[in-house]
């Protein structure tokens, strides 16, 4: 079973170059620049000279630098596995965030300058990228590349306009330490000569290679510097699979890993209102809550808080937004089930008229917060929650999931058993509050099943399915009384614009026929949720 369940499988060689092509046209904008890359790489010793090149080429220039260079990946390296690179340079003439992608025998690099924002925040444009390549995986620092270069320009002839960079690279790269792979660092020189155009130059460069040969220059053995940095890395996290005895961390860490990714890579449709973007998102944000609140004790418990309260900040801000999105498209529709004399003139354009007034502002609002500093540090903390995780030194870290789960998931589901025992023995509209409860306390068991269904597969999957069912009986209980609180406000509004609320009184009548009708249908699956077993 795959370590990030639901997934892209890992596209062939020949179906991301047949992808990449495509997908970056159609990302290209005014902040992105695309070009063909085409250069031989090779590994000469530390102090071994340059071979002379001056009966092939004609030096034309030349500098040194400092480079400095963050590269991202997934935590199982999806992105090294398919071949890419996305990186963050400092330093050059092309100091930006690069995405490298297969083409063929060379590769396309995308372009995007450095900004003023987070430097961890990858630019909307080359996320679309990965999405479409790899899906939605969470993106982190895996690696540092800082170099020292040396390059000379190479013309063809004397006087001539340059076809060919020649780099003379010495590296140090640091791999950072994450669960399941230790930190490394590690040193090299490396010669680079590069075609300033692809395709124009050809010949040089297969002088180049034929001098550097003669002189005892092997070709680089890894096609990229991060590959040579990452080493065996992402070999050996394309084998990891998760199961029942891997350890809970994993499986945790696995779960919090695809929900990260989908509020990564959900931002910019937020912040365009793109159809289910924020219902998405904030069902993501949610999903992270229940599983740090029901896996608590794995991790430090100050920043389980910190992190969930962060969380549930950014996820109300989102819940208006849903929320307004929710009625503007359910209220309207609840006229199509009256009568013709139940309908006062005019009174469906007054109703869609507030509620997308009501739905601009919220989503107004969301944009705005996308823009604080609140919420990028919270994206930030998700993202070295990943990197560096703060585990709590008192939990086992071997424990495995097949058995460690169990007291979390019990407790969970006692607290819906509990809040159920308070609706029994309540009515009216404090049942009603306790009933929003208990899907609450649903949802959370909901969402840790869904997240142990990584590592033990069908049963957690069918028990998810079933607490799923209380959910969404539970949620048509508490979406029909926020329906009848948003038609009593439109009737205020309605009155005090001088029109008939006659309409709404019906509608309101309505819901509640539909409320009491449903009551038997939740606690129907709510029982069988709890009978069903993990």
């Amino acid at each position: 079973m795959s370590e990030y369940a639901g997934s892209p499988a890992d596209s062939d060689a020949a179906e991301s170059e047949a992808a990449a092509e495509a997908v970056v046209a159609g990302a290209e904008s005014d902040r992105v620049s695309v070009a063909t890359e085409e250069e031989l790489k090779f590994a000469p010793g530390p102090d071994q000279p340059v071979p002379d090149l001056s009966g092939l080429a004609h030096a034309a220039g030349g500098d040194s630098m400092q480079l400095d260079a963050v590269y991202f990946d997934s935590p199982d390296f999806r992105l090294s596995r398919a071949k890419l690179t996305l990186r963050r340079r400092t330093g050059g003439t092309d100091a930006g965030w690069h995405l490298k992608l297969p083409a063929g025998s060379a590769r396309t690099e995308m372009h995007v300058d450095l900004s003023d924002g987070d430097e961890a925040r990858v630019p909307a444009e080359l996320l679309a990228v990965v999405r479409e390549q790899v899906g939605q995986v969470p993106l982190i620092p895996v690696a540092l590349l800082s170099t020292a270069r040396t390059t000379t320009l190479l013309a063809e002839r004397a006087g001539g306009p340059a076809v060919a960079e020649l780099s003379d690279d010495h590296v140090t790269a640091v791999r950072f330490a994450r669960p399941g792979v230790a930190a490394a660092r590690s040193e090299w020189r490396e010669l680079e000569v590069e075609l300033v155009e692809a395709g124009t130059g050809q010949a040089l460069l297969d002088g180049v290679a034929e001098i550097f040969a003669a002189a005892g220059i092997e070709p680089a053995a890894t096609a990229s510097k991060l590959a040579r940095a990452l080493g065996t890395a992402p070999e050996l996290a394309a084998q990891r699979t998760l199961d029942r005895k891997s350890p809970l961390v994993q499986t945790v860490l696995a779960a919090m890993a695809e929900h990260i990714g989908v509020l990564q890579h959900r931002e910019q449709d937020v912040a365009v209102d793109a159809p289910d973007a924020v219902h998405k998102t904030r069902v993501a944000s949610r999903r992270l809550r229940s599983i740090l609140k029901t896996f608590a004790p794995l991790f430090d418990a100050s920043s389980v808080t910190r992190l969930r309260e962060e969380l549930k900040w950014f996820a109300a801000r989102l819940g208006y937004a849903r929320d307004a999105e929710v009625q503007l498209e359910r209220l309207p529709r609840l006229l199509d089930d009256l009568p013709a004399e139940a309908i006062t003139e005019g009174v469906a354009e007054q109703m869609t008229q507030m509620l997308t007034a009501h739905h601009r502002t919220t989503v107004a609002n969301v944009k705005r917060t996308l823009s604080t500093v609140r919420y990028r540090t919270l994206l930030a903390s998700l993202q070295h929650w990943l990197e560096d995780p703060p585990f709590n030194p008192g939990w086992d870290a071997s424990a495995r999931t097949g058995k460690a789960y169990r007291p979390m998931l019990d407790e969970a589901i006692a607290k819906v058993r509990r809040q159920h025992r308070k609706v029994r023995t309540t009515s009216g509209a404090e049942q009603l509050a306790h009933r929003h409860e208990v899907r609450k306390k649903a949802k959370v068991v909901r969402y840790v099943c869904e997240a142990l269904s990584l590592a033990l597969g069908t049963p957690a999957a069918e028990a998810a399915a079933a607490w799923e069912a209380v959910t969404e009986h539970y949620g048509e209980l508490n979406d029909a009384a926020v329906a009848r609180e948003w038609i009593l406000q439109l009737s205020r509004r309605a009155e005090a614009d001088g029109h008939s609320s006659f309409t709404y009184g019906v509608l309101f009548g309505t819901l509640l026929h539909h409320t009491e009708a449903s009551l038997t249908d939740a606690d129907r699956v709510l029982k069988r949720a709890f009978e069903t077993k993990l």
